[in-house]
This record gives structure tokens, sequence and C-alpha cells, in this order.
């Protein structure tokens, strides 16, 4: 990979004089340093976190966000005094979705012990809310991504669970984490204080992204603030909107709270919420919503103080809501009177969905974890990769966990049939934007494994044993954006944000890969590798039309090529199929192809490309076709994976 990074710092420092400059959104950072446990009951503690620090025009406030955790804000400081507690997520968004009644264990618990929980500023048993990309104008604002985790450990047995993944490391701690498939955007910057002291608070604009189609069902929201210990003195606003007699949207303009260290309620904070767009028949505000206090029900939550406004409504399938609150330094009155005067709401408030059924533990739940085995990319770098293996005992699959889960190994009786040498090949699925900025055209590639010298994250994953997997992973742009995309990322790995030249970017797309194994009719080999992909934009913006890249890179060795239909791109209205691949003998016996269904893009036209890459010695092959996937939005595809005899992927192709 070294060699690749050599090879794109080179192209860049050729570029020609006066070409378009990639905007600079690099950040202000530095080490925090903090002595928190990784996890309740885990006896190893983090003793700092990598920070993106803002400061509001006036100089009086320095914001500290945490890139290990979300990209919560962790530190609030006015005239150099700290107003957050500092050693865990100072303010940060959490959802549950709580089970009612049924199963007769869960009698007199408190409703959070068995809720499914999305966490930006926790962790699950030691898993964090892994922040993928970040930008700043400089210190005046930052914009980031991540992916929430499932706090709860899965104790609300969802159906479809994902095992949280670490830097290319699954979970297995028992019970193991859990990640979840929500993808939170955090936008943070200041607005001037009507009150003028201080001169301006900060505005945190927040989107939760469902990246599957299923709908949430109802979740309360909580938008918590946690203070010192020493900061006694809470107030709230308004003072009647309380868990058993909530308000809604439609009466209350806007919920606060906040926390002081003085009975005059002038040194301390508050969170304000403005209700306009959450259309809730239940929001309120919470004086002790410490986690522990959540599930148990019990009073300990020393050393910090932790409250919430709380307000109730659910999530689309391939959805997002879009909501803003603020973080007000200062006196109380003076944020009391800021909540006072946001707009008010004169929609009606949405139906509320029904909670979540209460459902028994369901052993396939927790059955999810996977055969892992160590995979060596080029140059003799250990990556760590998932392992499939047909029913058959014919194939062994290699789905690498530290590069974005792309597929680094098929061996089919014992031959190699993946060239997986480096992020750059494998075989995975791209996409192509040509973005063109003045005279300078570029080519913007969100890619599955990562860029060549930094990685996609994996974010998610769940095994059926060794016969399936699915795998969540939030992506790179493989061309460090050389498109000149106008709001790029910088790729967060770890917790930190890249340093290396060329940058890193993060792309706001998700990608979810779940492969099981088809019966070949053919019977050689007895099975195909089938791969349902789920390519979802994060980002509410529009990008236009995006080259899919079904890539599969082989070895040298496989020198005979196989097409059909010939001579496409084709109509995919008059077009079944697409499959193409490369073969060790003339009569392409022995080889690999893929194909797909015209039906992947029933209103576009698809076709496949071949490559011979001398540099790195392999062969390739790509299905391609276009489309557009614009703001929040999905696109649903399936391809398969097909070692053996030529004729045979034909005909299980022409069965589309």
């Amino acid at each position: 990979m070294k060699l690749v990074v050599a090879f794109i710092a080179v192209n860049c420092a050729l570029a020609p004089a006066g070409a378009q400059k990639i905007p600079d959104v690099r950040c202000q950072v530095e080490d925090y340093p903090m002595k928190s446990v990784v996890a309740w009951q885990f006896p190893q503690v983090v003793e700092k976190v990598q920070v993106v620090v803002l400061r509001d025009p006036a100089g009086e406030q320095e914001a500290r966000f945490d890139l290990l955790h979300g990209a919560t804000l962790i530190s609030l400081r006015y005239r150099g005094k700290e107003l957050l507690y500092g050693q865990s997520a100072g303010a940060s968004v959490a959802m549950f979705a709580t089970r009612r009644g049924g199963e007769a264990d869960l009698r007199g618990m408190q409703p959070y012990w068995s809720a499914y929980n999305p966490d930006q500023g926790g962790t699950s048993m030691g898993v964090p809310a892994i922040t993928a990309g970040v930008a700043c104008g400089g210190q005046a604002s930052m914009r980031a991504f991540a992916m929430m985790i499932d706090r709860g450990v899965n104790n609300s047995f969802q159906k479809d669970p994902l095992l949280g993944v670490w830097q290319g490391r699954i979970s297995d701690n028992f019970p193991p984490g859990y990640s979840s498939p929500y993808v939170i955007e955090t936008q943070a910057g200041w607005v001037e204080n009507p009150g003028r002291s201080p001169r301006y608070y900060l505005r945190l604009e927040q989107s939760v992204v469902n990246v599957r189609p299923g709908a949430s069902g109802s979740l309360e929201w909580f938008l918590t603030g946690a203070a010192p210990w020493d900061f006694s003195s809470y107030a709230a606003y308004p003072e009647n909107c309380t868990e058993q007699a909530p308000c809604t949207s439609a009466n209350t303009v806007a919920l606060a709270a906040g926390r002081y260290e003085d009975a005059a309620r002038t040194a301390g904070f508050a969170t304000v919420v403005p209700t306009r767009g959450w259309r809730t028949e239940k929001a309120f505000t919470r004086e002790n919503a410490e986690y522990v206090v959540l599930l148990y029900g019990a009073v300990w939550a020393a050393p910090r103080r932790t409250f919430a406004a709380v307000l109730e409504r659910a999530l689309d399938g391939v959805g997002a809501f879009h909501f803003t609150w603020y973080v007000c330094a200062g006196a109380w009155e003076q944020a009391r009177a800021f909540a006072a005067q946001q707009p008010e709401d004169s929609s009606p408030p949405l139906a509320s969905p029904p909670p979540a059924a209460a459902t028994p533990p369901d052993e396939a739940a927790v059955r999810v974890a996977c055969q892992v085995t160590e995979f060596k990319m080029q140059p003799n770098q250990p990556d760590r990769a998932v392992v499939l293996r047909d029913p058959a005992g014919e194939q062994s699959v290699l789905f690498d966990t530290t590069e974005g889960g792309a597929i680094v190994s098929l061996r089919y009786r014992g031959q190699e049939h993946i060239w997986g040498y480096n992020g750059g090949g494998l075989l995975q699925m791209a996409f192509h934007n040509g973005m063109s900025r003045g005279a300078w055209r570029g080519d913007y590639n969100p890619t599955q494994a990562g860029d060549g010298s930094a990685m996609s994250l994996v974010t998610g994953i769940a095994c059926e044993g060794t016969s399936g997997v699915t795998i969540l992973t939030m992506m790179l742009d493989f061309n460090h954006n050389n498109g000149f995309y106008e709001k790029p990322l910088i790729a967060v790995w770890g917790g930190r944000m890249n340093d290396m030249v060329p940058l890193s970017y993060f792309a706001p797309y998700t990608l979810e890969t779940r492969a099981r194994w088809m019966p070949n009719p053919a019977g050689e080999p007895k099975y195909y590798l089938q791969l349902e992909e789920r390519f979802t934009h994060v980002a509410d913006e529009k990008i236009g039309a995006f080259g899919y890249d079904f890539a599969a890179y082989m070895p040298w060795e496989f020198r005979v090529r196989a097409v059909s239909p010939e001579n496409c791109p084709c109509p995919a209205a008059t077009t079944k199929f697409v499959a193409g691949g490369w073969y060790r003998d003339q009569e392409r016996t022995s080889g690999l192809a893929v194909a797909m269904p015209g039906r992947n893009f029933p209103n576009g036209r698809v076709g496949g490309v071949f490559n011979s890459d001398y540099m790195w010695r392999n062969r390739n092959f790509h299905l391609s076709s276009s489309e557009a996937l614009d703001g929040i939005a999905s696109k649903s595809l399936v391809w398969y994976v097909m070692p053996g005899p030529w004729r045979n992927a034909l005909d299980f192709a022409r069965r589309f």
C-alpha cells in the first residue's frame, strides 16, 4: 500500500498549475486528557482522546468534540471555566425503543432495562460510536458523521442485530458489543445570544439516518447534558412538562434544562431544544437521566449530573430526522428567555406508532458470532477477515473486516481466484461520479475497501456460522477527493483524524452487504455466492449520476476472457443479465465470473468492462451501470460470484 500512496502523491505533484484546489476542511485538533473506563465493568482506562476545538467569534468559549466517541461535545469552557463533566459525553443524543408488557421476567423492571438503545456518546462493551469523517470551517464550525452503537448490547433481542466492530476487530467480549444501523450527522457552530452574555450560544444541527428499510417504531430521543457534580442547582422550562404529564410540540415551543453551581443559577449551562419539526405528543424534561438510573431505577449518579430533554417520534426506514438544539453557557434566565423565543409549530403531531412489542429472548439474536482469521495484505499488513465456507466444502471466502468488508480471497478446490494484494483491487463495490470544477475533471470514487492507504470502516457485522454474513460499511473516497467534492470530510480511524499526504476522505455513503450461498443446478461447483447490497446516501444533498462498479480482481494467471452479452452497454429493459470474467484455459473451465440481473437498473443501461493491470499484475472485470442517488436514499442490488466453468456460470445467469 505504500507504493499506492507514493503513486498518488506523485500524480498530485504533477497536477497542472492553476488546477482547482481541494477545499481545506482540516480541523484544529488536540489530545484531551481524561480518565474514564473503556466501558462499564472494564478495568481498562481511556487516558486521552483526540478532540476538535472550536472557538466562538468573541473569544469567550471553547467547545471540544470527542472523535473517539461519535463526535460528541465533551467540553465547553466559558471564560476559561469548564461547564461540562468532561470525562465522558457532555452533550449527546441517545434513543430508546422500550418494550411493553408480555414477558414475565420483565414485570417490575424499568422500561429501559430491555430497551433498544442507539447511542452517540457511549460505548457498547468497549465499542464506541464510530466517527467516520469530520470537516471544519476554521474554528467556527464542524461537521461530522458517526455510526451509533447499541448501548443496551442487544438486551432487546433485535431481529437483525449487528456485532460492533472496532478498528477491524469484531467484538468478542461476553456479552459482545453491538452496533446499530443509525448514522448521526452533527453540524456544530455558533449563533448570537439575544441576551448578549455570553455573546454566542453553541448550535448543534443533527440528523439521524436509518440506513435500513424497516421503520423504527416509537423512539424516545434523549438530548442530554452532563455537568460536574457540584452543579447542584437544576432548572427546567416549562416546569410542567414532566414524564408523568408530558407536553406536545404544538403547545410548547421549546424544552430547556440546565445545571448551575450557584443558587442564583448564573454559572452553568443549559440545553435548549426547539420542538418545531418534532410533531410529537410527548415532550418533557428529565432531571436525572443517568444511564444506570434509567436501567435500574438507582439513585447513584455521582460524579456527574446528567439531565435530558426527551421527545418521542419514530424514524422512517431509509429515512432521516433533522433537528436543532443549543448548548447555552451563562445564566439560566437568558437561556430560558432564548427557549421562550423559539418559533411556534402549527403542524399537528404525527400519529404515534405503537411501542415495540414484547419479544421473548430469541437465541438467533445472539448467535451471530463469526469465524475469523488473519489475512496479510501487501506489504505484509495483517488484516482481520471473516470466513465463509460453502455447504459442500468446496469454497472458502474471506471478507476483510479491516478494509470495508471487501472479499480478499476466494479459494475453490484449493486454488485462489481473487487478487488480494491491496484495497485498490479485491472483489468489491465502488462508485464513480465524474465531477468537474472549472477546467479540471476528476473522479469522486466511494469504494468499499478504502483508498489504498486508509481503510473504509466496518461498523457492524453478523454471521450465520460460516454460511452467511452481513456487513455494514462506511466508505472512503478512493481518489482522495480529486473529484473536488464540495463538502469533503477527512477520514477518521480509531478516533483520530487522518493526517497523511495526500489526505484520506470519508464519503457520506454506507454499504450493507449480505452474502449467502445459492445452489448451482449444474452442480460444478455445487454453490455460488450471492451478494445483496444496499447502497445508502446519508447526506441530504444532490450529487447526480453515479457509475456503479461491481469489481472483481483476479490473479494474473487468469488470461482468457468471457462475457455475455457482448458489445454492451445495453438497455437493461431488454437485457436479462450481464456476466463476465477471466479463465485459466481456452476452454474456460477454470476461472471466475461475476454476474448481475438487468433488473438492478430497470431504467438504465448495463454492461461489462475488462482490464489487465500491467503494473499490479492483475486481471479484472467490472459489471457497470449508472443511476443517481440523491438525498437520503438507498439503492438495493444483487450480484453473484461464480467460480468453475464459464458454461455453468452462463447457464445460472440465464435463470435471472
